[in-house]
């Protein structure tokens, strides 16, 4: 198997990995070995999209991370004894441009004293806040649950960051799609841990979806800390 080492540790793990009969390559790799935190692991997904992904930890915060000995992991597997999920990626379009997020996407005002006004597809409310999270159940652990209190394993849903009136999230079935429109003020739009910023103007409506493209990444139930539960979609 040809394996590309991520994260800016990633090489104090080389030898061990060669010593596997794992060859390590740049270019073109059957999996990718995330070593970092989470951060790391959306940023493999980001620069090698479908690849097979193994997230290892190197940080304090991985909760998506395999938590064992290095050697136990790499025998396993060597030995095809891990397990492989596959989650889908939420999907929209800006700019004319398609772009997918395997954690979440996230409408927000781009002035931190201003608030923004916004609507929806599935409310009649007219919304005056920070934004909204779109999350798969994937990301549901992340700024999705640090808003809700509430994770998911389905479907996708929408969190709405500080509005001035309390408001529940939504959870959204896997074949429904979900519009945010702007109405006034201004806003941007990120996605996952990516360093490209979209400015969101006036009038503009985003519409967000689940896709056929998928993150494969592998898990192994058995080798979790007790302390890095996951929802799972």
């Amino acid at each position: 198997m040809k394996v590309l080492l991520h994260g800016k540790n990633a090489k104090d793990i080389e030898n061990l990995v060669k010593s596997f009969g794992f060859v390590i390559v740049a270019v073109n790799p059957d999996l990718v070995i995330s070593y970092g935190g989470d951060g790391t692991l959306l940023s493999a997904e980001r620069i090698y999209p479908g690849v097979l992904k193994l997230p290892m930890r190197n940080s304090l915060i991985c909760k998506k991370c395999l938590n064992h000995e290095e050697k136990t992991v790499f025998e396993k597997l060597s030995k095809g004894k891990l397990k492989l999920t596959e989650y889908k990626k939420l999907k929209t379009t800006i700019l004319y441009k398609d772009i997918y997020a395997l954690n979440d996407f996230v409408a927000r005002n781009s002035d931190a004293i201003h608030t923004i006004r916004f609507r929806t597809s599935k409310t009649r409310e007219l919304f005056i806040g920070d934004g909204i999270v779109v999350s798969t159940p994937f990301g549901s652990t992340g700024y999705f649950k640090s808003i809700t209190r509430q994770t998911f394993k389905k479907g996708f849903g929408v969190a709405f960051n500080n509005p001035t009136e309390k408001t529940d999230p939504l959870f959204l079935k896997e074949d429904e799609t979900f519009t945010f429109k702007l109405i006034r003020g201004q806003a941007t739009l990120s996605f996952d841990n990516n360093p490209d910023i979209f400015t969101i103007d006036e009038g503009s409506e985003l519409v967000f979806q689940l896709s056929n493209k998928v993150a494969k990444i592998y898990e192994a139930e058995s080798l979790r800390c007790p302390d890095c539960k996951v929802t799972r979609g």
